[in-house]
């Protein structure tokens, strides 16, 4: 090797990992570096190969275009791709001169390993998942930036399942992993590009970037793969992001309805404007609360109640009342009730309706939720305690669980009305811990009486040792300070013995009962087989 080519090596080596070169056709002519480390093979097996073989499959479909679209004496734009093995990399590249070939470098992501979160991909596109895009959405959008706005374009594929049939498993992969290459190129950057279902795919880009020219090369890309095959057409909507007189928190909901509505086919092709955009919002807005107000003004609102039993005794503690609506799931309802204002009036219903119930029977305790809006509403607090000072020997018997569906954003007024409340007779639970970051500041400045385990960490029960641990830890840390934990979602007896042998007081689960019309409690067999979920969620919260 000459001095000079060792030095060029050298300063490659300084800034990458691994040195690739492939030819016109993508097929890897030279390679070099930390080749085992990072790709777990050796020059050897590389060489004469694809440069596909080293790429995860969402990642191919970018790199092809990138050898293609490289111009003479160019640097390719630096992408992050993920490797066969799993593992993050950054990739980049340069053709010289006149050269068919393209010298590449692959180095390992710095975020490797690290405690930032990487967003999830779709495995076929390489697009960001349509939770990371909408979140992105409502974080960096959705405020008026001047002369030139960004777009946000969702394209479909018309008739997809036809094109599937028509171009096969791995044609149609390859037609996959050029859109998701196409709209990564075309993105504001590679984390505003997403697949929002089996045919649909949402970006955010410049006023240099056409959607009818997007689709026509979707078009195209699919004409290459199998001429003989379907023509594939691509319907779009395009939406000017510029948002004048809304708040950044408003225009963002706009943003993710509209993708969300475009996912679910419920979006007109006719909307081109934040204000097409927030006319349809508003219009379907109106339906809902109309039709949540029938729900509450005309008592459809019904209740079921599940138990929470002691688990060393297997005997019953108290239940806790679940909101039902005639249509629609719970939690999806609770969270529109709450961005429409109309959550205090839900809680207040369901109170009155357990009110009732305890009034019946002199022998229950019920807990009912009790949103984080609604706490933070003093004009709902008052309302509550006027409710429940019409029946005040029922203080002790009504059980207040903080659910955690919006933040709490003034923690010690939160606090002082919570003592309020215990002192009056109720006892407090906080919902949910562990399953947000705000859960331990709760938990540090919140007088509560009990504490309600995610369940998440019950599901995983058994697992892991780390995932032991934590909930062993987080189980002594309520002891510690004198508060009794509930384990949620508890499905077996083997779970429930193990929960007990671990300290925790309290459980509620499939194991113990459904929820029911009426509270009705018989204690499981310690040895009863382990009851399965049928889809619907256990409270609202």
């Amino acid at each position: 090797m000459t001095s000079d080519v060792a030095r060029f090596l050298g300063f490659a080596f300084a800034n990458a990992d691994v040195l690739i070169e492939v030819d016109a056709q993508g097929v890897i002519t030279f390679a070099a570096g930390a080749l085992q480390n990072l790709l777990g093979t050796t020059d050897a097996e590389l060489i004469g190969h694809s440069i596909e073989r080293v790429l995860a499959t969402g990642d191919r479909g970018l790199v092809r275009r990138l050898l293609r679209t490289a111009g003479s004496n160019r640097r390719l734009e630096t992408w992050g791709v993920t490797l066969t093995g799993g593992v993050a990399a950054m990739l980049s590249g340069y053709r010289l001169g006149l050269s068919p070939n393209v010298q590449l470098t692959l180095t390992r992501s710095e975020s490797q390993g690290k405690e930032t979160a990487q967003p999830n991909r779709d495995a076929e596109t390489g697009l960001v998942d349509a939770d990371a895009f909408q979140a992105e959405l409502g974080e960096r959008f959705g405020v008026d930036v001047g002369d030139a706005p960004p777009k946000l374009t969702l394209i479909k594929i018309a008739d997809f399942g036809e094109v599937k049939s028509r171009l096969g498993s791995e044609m149609t992969l390859r037609l996959l992993s050029e859109v998701g290459a196409l709209l990564r190129m075309h993105a504001a950057d590679d984390t505003l590009a997403t697949r929002l279902g089996e045919d649909r795919f949402g970006l955010v880009h410049g006023k240099g970037v056409d959607a009818n020219t997007l689709a026509g090369e979707i078009a195209i890309a699919a004409t290459g793969l199998s001429p003989d095959a379907l023509p594939v057409h691509a319907q779009n909507l395009t939406l000017d992001m510029s948002a004048p007189g809304l708040s950044r928190e408003d225009a963002g909901r706009v943003l993710m309805f509209t993708v969300k509505s475009f996912a679910e086919e419920t979006a007109s092709l006719d909307i081109t404007t934040m204000h097409d955009a927030v006319k349809l919002l508003v219009d379907q807005t109106v339906t809902r609360v109309t039709s949540l107000r029938s729900t509450l003004t005309d008592d459809r609102l019904k209740l079921q109640f599940q138990p929470i039993v002691t688990l060393a005794t297997r005997g019953l503690h108290h239940y806790e009342a679940l909101a039902r609506f005639p249509h629609g799931a719970p939690g999806p309802t609770i969270a529109f009730a709450e961005q429409v204002g109309m959550v205090h009036d839900v809680d207040l219903l369901v109170c009155e309706k357990a009110l009732d119930v305890l009034a019946g029977n002199k022998s229950l305790q019920i807990a009912i939720n009790m949103s984080a809006a609604s706490l933070s509403s003093d004009l709902f607090i008052v309302a509550f305690q006027r409710l429940v000072g019409r029946q005040p020997g029922l203080r002790s018997r009504l059980l207040v669980e903080v659910t955690e569906s919006t933040d709490l954003t003034d923690l010690p007024r939160a606090a002082r009305i919570l003592e309020d409340l215990r002192r009056a007779g109720h006892r407090i639970c906080l919902d949910d811990f562990g399953a947000g970051a705000a859960s331990f500041p709760y938990i540090q400045a919140l007088p509560v009486d009990f504490v309600k385990i995610d369940g998440s960490y019950v599901k995983r029960l058994g697992g892991s040792p780390r995932d032991d641990a934590i909930l062993r830890a987080m189980v002594a840390l309520c002891k510690e300070i004198r508060v009794q934990v509930i384990a949620e979602m508890v499905e077996t007896a083997d779970q429930a013995g193990q929960l007990n042998a671990w300290g925790f007081e309290l459980a509620q689960g499939y194991h113990f009962g459904r929820p029911t019309d009426r509270p009705s409690y018989e204690a499981p067999s310690l040895f009863a087989a382990p009851a399965k979920r049928q889809g619907f969620q256990d409270s609202w919260s």
